[in-house]
């Protein structure tokens, strides 16, 4: 998976300001109010501003900074820049500022979805932010929202790292799923809108009748229907903050798609999601909270079988913000806790 360098989303925004006339000639362009307009380090600043350089929408000046248009003696304006950067194509009366950082969230899901197997790792923030070219406090607002996933977790001396992958760890996780998400399930039903349930039993029916193994994305969307939305009703928040802690399941599963490139037993699971889902469509909260804990119970199953071919994986070249934490991942520990 690929994303635009983060300096060149910038110069674009940028560009488009010059061009459109919001940045006039004579403007003077530095580097701490760009960082912070788009919340970026400042060297990813000086990247755009040395391509909007190189094309010479601006120039150098007897002055800090660049000048917006190719006249280095055109008198310096140093007008404020934060409404003339703003994304004219965003409707409503308040302004958003230009920002991939839905963009960068699903690489950085997936980089570490990949490298679970070979925790426990620790995530450096400081090569992170190098990674996308973007500022501290959004690095820390994507691990905060990896969090809530259980992908990441905090020390207990507050460093993000990614968490040792065992056998005891998921059964572990599996068993609160089964105890609490049928009763989540059953007090979020009313709540649950008709579209929301009609539309993912829809997609699970189209997703068994493909003859093409799922996606790895389409399974993870089937599964966020049912296991993050459908349960997002549940009006108990302490039961749903403890389902949230053991969501490391999810992004397990969807790891070993990642990692193997196919999902063993694909049609099974979703059979299992489209009872569930054809319950609540009945009406019949209690059979559906049935079905699912049926399903949890063989998920359980299936995902620690899964993790006998963690032995075999070959240990890949991590992305440069991981580094392996004190205590390695060790396979034949792993194959005697099943």
């Amino acid at each position: 998976m690929s994303i635009i360098p983060r300096y060149i989303s910038i110069s674009q925004a940028i560009r488009d300001a010059i061009n459109a006339g919001r940045l006039e000639t004579g403007q003077v362009l530095t580097e701490e109010p760009l960082a912070r307009h788009f919340d970026a380090s400042r060297t990813t600043i000086r990247k755009a501003l040395a391509e909007l350089h190189t094309t010479q929408l601006i120039t150098r000046f007897d002055g800090r900074g660049f000048l917006v248009g190719s006249d280095s003696s055109a008198p310096p304006r140093r007008d404020s820049i934060e409404r003339a950067l703003f994304d004219s194509k965003t409707s409503g009366t308040i302004p958003r500022a230009v920002s991939n950082t839905d963009q960068m969230l699903p690489v950085l899901r997936e980089e570490l979805i990949r490298a679970l197997p070979f925790g426990p790792l620790q995530i450096n923030e400081v090569r992170l932010t190098d990674r996308f070219s973007v500022s501290r406090s959004v690095v820390r607002d994507m691990l905060s929202q990896l969090r809530s996933s259980g992908i990441v977790e905090k020390s207990e001396r507050s460093k993000w790292v990614l968490p040792v992958l065992t056998a005891l760890d998921v059964r572990n996780h599996y068993q609160l799923r089964i105890l609490l998400e049928p009763v989540a399930l059953a007090e979020a039903a009313p709540r649950i809108e008709k579209s929301h349930i009609d539309s993912a039993l829809a997609f699970a029916k189209e997703l068994s009748s493909q003859e093409a193994e799922p996606s790895a994305a389409a399974l993870s969307e089937l599964e966020n229907a049912l296991h993050v939305q459908a349960l997002s009703g549940c009006t108990n928040t302490h039961l749903l903050k403890v389902l949230q802690k053991s969501r490391l399941v999810l992004a397990i599963n969807e790891m070993f798609r990642l990692l193997l490139g196919r999902s063993p037993a694909a049609g099974r699971l979703i059979q299992e999601h489209i009872s569930v889902l054809e319950a609540l469509a009945r009406n019949d909260t209690a059979n559906a909270a049935s079905l699912l804990e049926l399903h949890l119970q063989e998920a359980r199953e299936r995902t620690c079988r899964r993790l006998q071919t963690l032995s075999v994986l070959p240990s890949p070249k991590l992305p440069g913000y991981l580094t392996q934490g004190t205590v390695s991942i060790n396979q034949t520990a792993l194959l005697k806790e099943k």
